[in-house]
């Protein structure tokens, strides 16, 4: 069966392309590509009147490569031929003498799929729901087919450099306004496709039209402007190539003509498939896609069926759990002790989800289902019959016992799960009446837009309650990752010793500057320090003298963290490294509070970036050696979704895999004598794998 199906309707002699490739979503393979050659060339025959492609699937139009197909067994001479093979069948579409458009109904179209859209089609219809982007960078690529040149005519210069540095996503909506995309309903749609070809039998393609006019279209010294700031904030390190490549992609559009631009894409593009750091990136995204549904294994038997929830607490990370739950449906009760906190959380909420169907982020359809699902009070009593309640409160152990009492007193068949950070389950369920009831979930700030749930399985959680929380954090889709119980599980433990170490590094001479520009150099999304006062250093202080306690003689505080502590410099709009938020400005007076090591060199770049990188795997090992951690898979994928490790290293299993087991370890013992950091002590997990002669390949 045709990956491409050709219908003629003889009467109107306009051609219906069917897209409808193997597996759940249509993917571009070299059979999508012959195909589409195929029913391109049959079009050209039979002289149609027009073209409309439509897609067989119900979700998805056409969602970008078929990486699988392209990277095994490619080399660089057949990847080339592939990438130029489907721009050519893009561009023969282009320029065919009728008209093309397409029509998406609620469907996806993504990567390859939207440079289809954008290349090809004259025109665009498109239902409510519908979404669009070129999101190659996250997979450790850049478009390729077109895009770096084709999306600016569509959204204007600026617009597309953001949305391919970012890799973002956007409803049709958000396209409305540019001319060649329309919004229609569902009953409308295919006539309005088609009466369009009829009406429009002269349509040049914008890619070819030297009359097209790109919208908000600046002058060439903006555009590099716009191109040198994107370039100064995404290829600081030189671990993210794909950046790299998509803004020099971006920059040859300025001034080759489209056809040599597109090439030139093809030119930068073939080398990524075989550089380490985007295989990283692709290979990440086929654990995340693939495996990661199945890492936290659970009996889905057991789960609960869970139509609504209740989360209690109305602050930030209350409110978008509320919010990501409703989105998927789910009835969802907001409750709070102050009536007046949690109905201006709801307004706020509502404001926020408002401010999103402004900007075309979000349809407004959308936003109202959300609102129409969130309901709050203030009586526990009204608890009774929910099966899952999620509690987001302070991380304070006896409140939290406390309100576990509450719970467990109107219903004590309630599923209680804790989204606390850093206390164990065995600590929060002591003296509970059902203990079994009991499981962590551990979700991360922001909530709408970070993907992880971490779930904690304490030594009396029911297989029932843990099989509930992983069921029901895939419905809101979250990647779930499954851990054992202990003092900050896995995710808190290995942020707090990245910002903590930062710190560190500042008391042994380091500019803080210094430190957060290397840490961004080094792969990090962001540095320790301006971690530090974005995630709230009151939070990271608790936290962190909560786990010295816990791991006392070998987690070792700087000094200087309880001094900032003390001084309120805690972030939160005060000073903190930095006083703005674009990390332009230094903010010199927080010197005062570092207590400075004597008797120690200064460390090195190197030694700099190998802390902050070995830290943090170094305690992703010794959460392996506890049993805290079960797999590599769920350390790499909780690592970069959750806690911001280097996703171009795909995760600290697979950075010890490439460096080599005994060499890590040498260079955290290394480390660790040079700076006295207990912290660095390689974990047992190292000499385990020693032992077993596993020095690569962990992942």
């Amino acid at each position: 069966m045709p990956e491409v199906a050709y219908h003629l309707d003889q009467a109107t002699r306009v051609a219906t392309f069917v897209i409808d490739t193997a597996g759940p979503v249509n993917t571009i393979g070299l059979q999508f590509i012959t195909d589409l050659e195929k029913a391109s060339a049959r079009a050209q025959k039979d002289a149609v009147n027009g073209v409309v492609i439509v897609s067989a699937k119900k979700k998805s139009f056409l969602d970008g490569a078929n990486l699988k197909e392209i990277i095994t067994d490619a080399t660089p001479q057949t990847a080339r031929l592939t990438v130029r093979r489907y721009q050519d069948a893009l561009a023969d579409l282009a320029e065919s003498p009728f008209p093309v458009v397409a029509a998406l109904n609620n469907q996806s179209a993504l990567g390859g799929g939207f440079e289809l859209l954008l290349w090809a089609c004259d025109h665009i219809f498109a239902t409510p729901g519908s979404k669009m982007g070129l999101p190659e960078v996250s997979v450790g690529l850049f478009p390729a087919g077109g895009g770096t040149q084709t999306l600016k005519r569509v959204v204007g210069f600026k617009t597309a450099v953001d949305m391919i540095t970012t890799a973002r996503v956007v409803p049709v909506e958000a396209l409305a306004a540019s001319g060649a995309f329309t919004v229609c309903s569902p009953a409308d749609l295919m006539q309005k496709a088609t009466e369009w070809t009829a009406t429009h039998s002269g349509a040049i393609n914008r890619n070819y039209d030297p009359d097209y006019v790109e919208p908000d279209a600046p002058g060439l010294e903006e555009k590099q402007a716009i191109l040198n700031s994107a370039r100064f904030r995404y290829t600081i390190s030189p671990y993210r190539p794909y950046l790299i490549a998509a803004i020099d992609a971006l920059e040859a559009g300025l001034t080759l003509s489209f056809d040599d631009a597109v090439k030139k894409e093809v030119d930068l593009f073939v080398p990524l498939l075989f550089h380490e750091n985007s295989r990283n990136k692709i290979d990440l995204f086929f654990l995340a896609t693939s495996l990661g549904p199945k890492l936290a294994r659970v009996d889905a038997s057991k789960a609960v069926p869970v139509d609504r929830i209740a989360v209690i607490g109305a602050g930030l990370m209350g409110l978008g759990i509320a919010q990501i739950a409703a989105d998927k449906g789910i009835r969802t009760l907001l409750i709070d002790v102050d009536e007046t906190r949690v109905k201006a959380a709801v307004e706020n909420l509502s404001e926020t989800l408002e401010d999103l169907v402004i900007r075309g982020r979000w349809a407004r359809a959308r936003k109202d289902a959300v609102l129409s699902n969130i309901s709050w009070t203030v009586d526990y009593s009204d608890l009774k019959g929910i099966p899952l309640i999620i509690e987001c409160v302070f991380e304070d152990p006896d409140l939290k016992k406390r309100i576990l009492a509450h719970v467990q007193a109107v219903n004590p068949d309630a599923i209680f799960a804790s989204n606390t950070s850093t206390i164990p389950m065995a600590e929060i369920s002591e003296g509970a009446i059902r203990p079994e009831q009991v499981v962590g979930m551990h979700f991360f700030s922001p909530v709408p837009l970070m993907p992880l749930l971490e779930v904690i399985q304490g030594k009396n959680s029911s297989q029932a309650a843990v099989a509930t929380v992983v069921t029901v954090g895939r419905a809101i889709g979250k990647t779930v990752i499954l851990m054992g119980d202990g003092p900050g599980f896995y995710t808190s433990r290995t942020f707090g010793t990245f910002v903590n170490n930062g710190i560190r590094l500042v008391e042994l001479g380091v500019s803080p500057w210094d430190v957060d520009m290397l840490a961004l150099q080094a792969g990090f999304p962001q540095g320790p320090l301006h971690i530090y006062g974005t995630a709230g250093g009151n939070v990271i202080y608790h936290a962190g003298n909560f786990l010295a306690r816990k791991f006392k003689g070998r987690l070792e505080l700087p000094e200087s963290l309880g001094r900032l502590y003390e001084a309120g410099c805690t972030g939160a709009g005060k000073p903190c490294f930095y006083l703005d938020s674009k990390r332009m400005l230094r903010d010199e007076s927080i010197l005062q509070h570092i207590a400075y090591a004597e008797g120690f060199p200064l460390p090195s770049d190197e030694d700099v970036k190998d802390i902050l990188l070995l830290g943090m795997v170094n305690e992703a090992f010794w959460c392996m050696s506890e049993g805290v951690l079960k797999d590599f898979y769920s350390m790499d994928l909780g690592a970069v979704l959750g806690i911001g490790f280097p996703d171009c290293w795909h995760g600290p299993a697979r950075y010890v895999s490439l460096k080599g087991v005994s060499n890590v370890k040498a260079r955290l013992e290394e480390l660790s004598a040079k700076y006295l950091m207990p912290q660095l002590k390689p974990a047992p997990e190292f000499d385990r794998l020693i032992a077993c002669g596993l020095e690569t390949a962990l992942i």
